[in-house]
């Protein structure tokens, strides 16, 4: 009898979860209604020699797996919208070029002031509490906890 109930309440979460996926696919297009250029305000160059000093002496940098690079965006506000400012590609023991990030962080321009060599962990721990970091994936939990094992000794660093 037990194994009766729990069949059909299975089922029932079953039916219920395929209807709300269906559901959700015909009423959404998947396509954005909205469309803006982006522009990127360049950082200065003290800023960029500033923020590329701190995170090649970073703890993490050398835990960064090689074929998943971490993108770090900066961003501002001007006239009440979100400029994009700079970014920063971070592989294994280096700042790279080119590649595909896996992870996109975004972090608020004016934490830049705050860097040294030494801090950028405790400048994305104080930004994270005062929501000025924003984290973006295409991959999932699972995904990115296998990508990134290699990372998980820093998660404290980053606030997941």
């Amino acid at each position: 009898m037990k194994n009766k109930k729990r069949v059909i309440a299975v089922s029932i979460i079953l039916l219920v979860v395929i209807f709300g996926i269906a559901y959700s696919k015909l009423h959404t297009t998947g396509k954005s209604i909205v469309s803006q250029e982006v522009t990127i305000v360049p950082l200065s160059s003290s800023e960029i020699e500033k923020v590329t000093t701190t995170i090649l002496s970073s703890e993490f940098i050398k835990d960064v797996p090689e074929k998943y690079p971490i993108a770090l965006r900066f961003f501002d506000f001007e006239g009440g919208q979100r400029r994009w400012r700079d970014g920063f590609l971070i592989g294994a023991n280096k700042l790279l070029s080119e590649g595909e990030p896996a992870v996109y962080l975004s972090l608020h321009a004016k934490y830049i002031s705050e860097l040294n060599n030494e801090n950028l962990c405790e400048v994305i721990k104080r930004a994270n509490e005062n929501r000025d970091l924003g984290f973006d994936s295409k991959y999932n939990k699972a995904s990115l906890f296998i990508k990134y094992s290699g990372m998980l000794k820093h998660r404290g660093c980053f606030g997941f």
